[in-house]
């Protein structure tokens, strides 16, 4: 089995890995547009050959996977599609659904084409950040399954077990709303928590003395790619909009009754934000 890359950080490459790790008689091609991600991956062994371009990528094999910026995937996906033969498979990887859906909603290959987000991933990008057990024990989302070849839908699920992941299907506006409240608004909440330490604390020394544990694995995401996440949050920006006014809601109703020093309040709002355990654990 031949399967091509293109996009060679740490989902992409990762991706790559675990193939490589539970089959055998496999060959992974790779592409990236930047260079030096192209060679790191290859020095790695994420794949076995570089390719000249994402047409040579897809000229080389019967899988081909894209984990690249949804925003770029928008961009190029309906000319990649239209360069498939028969029996090839276009599997996207980005974090929003809906716009990328819609690009090839009436694209005569649109069989060929399976609209999917692993829901794994780590703060860290790049080749150097992959590794070869992200996707086990996670979820891989796909929408629209419908609009694509059954058997390729069957082929794909069957790969995902073989990886370790559950299936799950969604609509592409039922995608984008959940992630916006679990992934996307998890991700702003990190971001503007960084950037209000580090406006309160000029002194990155007394930062790192005083945080503990929490304030660590909450700001942790702001770690993230700005690359990845700004096309991101603005291809799903209706929906992360409507889960931040939410959030605000939230944290309005938290201020006032601090302001208000309602004791029984505060602590009714702490009791109900922890049924979450229920469903985390």
């Amino acid at each position: 089995m031949n399967v091509s890359v293109i996009g060679l950080g740490l989902i992409g490459g990762s991706y790559a890995l675990s193939l490589k790790k539970r089959y055998e008689d496999l060959t992974i091609y790779g592409w990236d547009e930047n260079l030096q991600n192209l060679e790191k991956a290859q020095e790695l062994g994420l794949v076995d050959e570089t390719c000249n371009s994402s047409a040579d990528a897809i000229s080389k094999s019967t899988w081909i996977l894209l984990a690249i910026p949804v925003n770029a995937i928008e961009d190029h996906l309906p000319e990649l599609l239209s360069t498939l033969s028969e029996g090839q498979i276009l599997v996207d990887f980005g974090s929003t659904k809906k716009s990328i859906c819609e690009a090839v909603a009436d694209h005569p290959k649109r069989a060929q084409f399976i609209a999917a987000h692993p829901i794994s991933g780590t703060e860290y990008s790049g080749p150097e950040a992959a590794f070869d057990s992200l996707f086990e024990d996670k979820v891989m989302i796909v929408c629209e399954e419908e609009r694509s070849d059954r058997s390729f839908i069957d082929r794909f699920r069957k790969q995902c077990k073989t990886l370790g992941m559950s299936t799950t299907y969604l609509t592409a506006d039922e995608h984008d709303i959940h992630l916006a409240y679990v992934s996307h608004l998890s991700h702003v909440i990190s971001f503007g928590l960084s950037r209000t330490v580090l406006e309160k604390e000029e002194d990155e020394n007394k930062i790192l003395d005083l945080a503990g544990s929490g304030f660590a694995s909450t700001v942790r995401l702001a770690k993230s790619s700005p690359e990845m996440w700004t096309p991101i949050f603005l291809k799903n920006r209706t929906a992360v909009l409507e889960s931040l006014d939410s959030y605000l809601s939230k944290i309005s109703e938290f201020r006032s009754l601090l302001n208000d020093e309602d004791k029984e309040g505060i602590t009714n709002y702490l009791r109900e934000s922890r049924a979450i355990r229920k469903i985390l654990d």
